[in-house]
């Protein structure tokens, strides 16, 4: 699910020009819990950031869609869990970046093709037999004009007799094909790039782990092999390092230091030259207070360490010229322990998490200011909560290759039942066309809302005839029960995998019907969200595209080529025959499909249940729409979290909130009463009058655009 976060638009603010443009994907830092690190992953030139939570294997995903606009998406899977080894490299193609991470126990690769910021594709599990235990990764230039793509460095730790060796894997686009191994003295860890210049930007560096100290090696692999080209042994063991980049030295310095000890020492790259690699005299420095982590951060003028401290209860900002570090300023997580820093030229991101937290959850954005940096504003990272947007494209192929090819003057009505199951639906054919959206200032009821009158035009699409009911519903929320049922009905083993991985609703704490009927009647109470998965999950399960109508969909299909204050005319007192409202509804809603249907066959547009709609509801929209002259198939996608719109008018509801035009947007009050914290993502509680209708337009999109349909909120609301 995309989420720009509300407070994201202040950090979309901050100078990242010179982020955007550098050459080098970039591994910033490693915790024991996550991985932090940047590259040009959708191949437009600016540089993009990723987190990755070591357990799950789940990566965060921030996207420089545009200059410096930074858009967090909904977290990934890597398809591997307990996750010990990440790289950013041109591994599938050489006009951008990708992924590749490893699990030892997995013993397996994972490539990730993270190209598409909107449509997450599945990764994919590389076959690695070169040795056992892969725990170390690093996207390498393996030499030879075969292949533009990186290959991969590969540190092994469960091999025989000699359990620590390197491989190097040579990439030919469709397989990694084994070059060379060698044993190592110990497990290879932290294998980053080196920044350097002049032809040697293809080395990389690591730390080989021994029993008694640690070694810091230099590495290329140019030549088809693993050759150490500098090394810094006697390392105390446990050591960690990190590399700085000064503006006012050709080449980078390398900073270690020991998490928990006070002390950092710098050693300067001296020789830099094709084939010759020399680190130079080291220089000892004490903080005075224990170090957790350091990291480089862009600058200026001048090299710059991010230095966490302790647990991350604070960090510091120090210039390093190479004799005494300065601090320029200390910067503190309210509440919440730092866990790492991403430096950016025009400022720095920093991440945190509350004491005892197991991933980063927040982010604290900062702006230079002088030598020093100016807080701009936090906010909340993407959940790592589970997800199935992995999904989408593969439920994209099924609908894709079941489709028939159709013109709209073809449409008919039909009757679908779902797969393994005894329940059916049925959709109407709505024709494409013109129509004036809104209602004139002269409308009995009129609110501010509905104005002004525009033209839209309407591409062709299905809606459902009927308010989705609890029948069909609840195969979504019990999967359970669904499945079943699949053992005596005919059924789609492909549809039910893809609907199976679609995120069901939690079981619910309450009796949703609130006494008030399920077979016929209509599903009450879900959340947008809800709504949505709902929609994932029936377009997984029988091969055709769902979603939820657009406002201006919704409307089009109510008026059904009517320009009148109701389908049926401009007398409110003939609603009765045609919806269930306030005075004839008993207090409850209805089973469906009692009434009268509308000029074109479909039942309870007005009344019974208010529906769920796509939309944000934005009282000001239609002036937009009004401006452009005639707009074709608008929608108002979400950037806040409330509200959503619904149309239609309810059982609890006047004639005035049942007319054609009427709008609604959703409110927090709805789920007032849900005893769950956070408020739930599946139910409202206080919204017993909500449920949906779903459309199928005729035209399948693409995966990105199912995407956005699918995930239409920026809160799980």
């Amino acid at each position: 699910m995309k989420l720009i976060h509300p407070l994201v638009a202040s950090l979309l603010l901050l100078n990242l020009s010179t982020f955007a443009a550098s050459p080098e994907p970039n591994l910033t830092y490693e915790t024991p819990q996550e991985f932090f690190g940047s590259g040009d992953f959708d191949g437009d030139g600016r540089a993009d950031l990723v987190i990755l939570d070591k357990n799950s294997g789940k990566f965060r995903l921030a996207y420089q869609l545009s200059e410096g606009a930074l858009t967090w998406e909904d977290n990934r899977p890597c398809g591997l869990k307990s996750v010990s080894g990440m790289s950013v490299g041109k591994l599938l193609t050489s006009n951008r970046d990708a992924l590749v991470f490893t699990s030892p126990d997995a013993n397996q690769l994972s490539l990730a093709d993270v190209s598409n910021p909107t449509a997450p594709a599945r990764p994919t599990i590389v076959a690695f037999d070169a040795a056992l235990g892969p725990s170390t990764v690093m996207a390498v230039d393996t030499g030879g004009a075969s292949s533009a793509l990186d290959g991969l460095y590969v540190g092994s730790i469960y091999n025989s007799p000699d359990p620590n060796e390197a491989s190097l894997l040579r990439n030919s686009g469709d397989t990694f094909s084994k070059l060379e191994e060698a044993a190592l003295p110990g497990v290879a860890v932290r294998a980053r790039r080196l920044p350097i210049g002049q032809g040697l930007t293809r080395l990389f560096c690591l730390l080989v782990r021994g029993e008694q100290a640690d070694e810091f090696r230099v590495v290329t692999c140019v030549n088809g092999k693993p050759e150490t080209v500098a090394t810094a042994g006697g390392l105390p063991a446990g050591t960690e390092y990190a590399i700085m980049q000064s503006a006012d030295a050709a080449v980078p310095s390398i900073v270690f230091y020991k998490p928990t000890t006070k002390t950092l020492t710098v050693q300067p790259i001296t020789g830099a030259s094709p084939g010759k690699i020399e680190l130079g005299k080291a220089t000892s420095f004490d903080l005075e207070e224990p170090v957790g982590g350091i990291i480089p951060l862009a600058a200026v003028r001048g090299g710059r360490l991010f230095v966490i401290f302790g647990e991350g209860e604070k960090a510091g900002v120090f210039n390093l010229d190479g004799k005494v570090p300065a601090l320029v300023q200390t910067l503190v997580s309210t509440n919440e322990l730092i866990t790492a820093a991403s430096g950016l030229p025009g400022g720095l991101i920093m991440f945190s998490h509350p004491a005892g937290g197991k991933f980063s959850t927040r982010y604290l954005s900062y702006k230079t200011s002088g030598d020093t940096y100016a807080f701009s504003v936090f906010g909340s990272l993407p959940s790592l909560a589970d997800n199935d947007n992995v999904t989408i494209p593969d439920i994209h192929d099924r609908i894709a290759s079941g489709q028939k090819a159709q013109s709209a003057g073809a449409m008919k009505i039909y009757t679908n039942t779902i797969p393994g199951t005894q329940v059916s639906y049925v959709m109407v054919p709505i024709p494409g066309g013109e129509f004036t959206m809104g209602s004139p200032d002269q409308e009995p009821g009129r609110k501010p809302d509905e104005g002004p009158q525009h033209k839209v035009k309407i591409s062709p699409f299905w809606m459902e005839q009927c308010e989705v009911t609890w029948n069909e519903y609840e195969l979504f929320m019990y999967p359970e029960e669904e499945r079943r049922t699949r053992e005596t009905v005919p059924t789609d083993a492909s549809g039910d995998k893809l609907a199976d991985a679609v995120t069901h609703p939690s079981k619910p704490y309450v009796e949703m019907s609130f006494g008030m009927g399920k077979d016929g009647f209509p599903a009450i109470a879900m959340t947008q969200h809800a709504a949505n998965k709902y929609c994932q999950w029936l377009s997984a399960k029988t091969g055709e595209f769902y979603r939820l109508p657009t406002e201006a969909e919704w409307e089009y299909a109510c008026r059904a080529g009517t320009t009148s204050t109701f389908f049926f005319g401009d007398d409110a007192a003939k609603i009765g025959q045609y919806a269930w409202y306030e005075d004839n509804s008993d207090f409850k809603y209805q089973k469906v499909g009692k009434k009268k249907t509308n000029p074109w066959g479909l039942y309870d547009m007005y009344g019974n249940v208010t529906e769920w709609v796509l939309d944000q509801y934005d009282p000001e929209y239609y002036k937009q729409c009004a401006q452009k002259g005639v707009v074709t198939d608008p929608w108002n996608k979400a950037t806040t979290p409330y509200p959503h719109a619904v149309r239609g008018g309810s059982w609890d509801d006047a004639v005035a909130r049942c007319r054609s035009a009427a709008r609604r947007g959703s409110d927090r009050g709805w789920k007032m009463q849900d005893p769950q914290l956070p408020k739930s993502v599946w139910y409202f509680s206080d919204a017993q009058f909500v449920g949906l209708r779903v459309v199928r337009p005729l035209k399948v999109p693409p995966s990105e655009e199912m995407q956005k349909y699918w995930t239409s909120g920026v809160e799980k609301d």
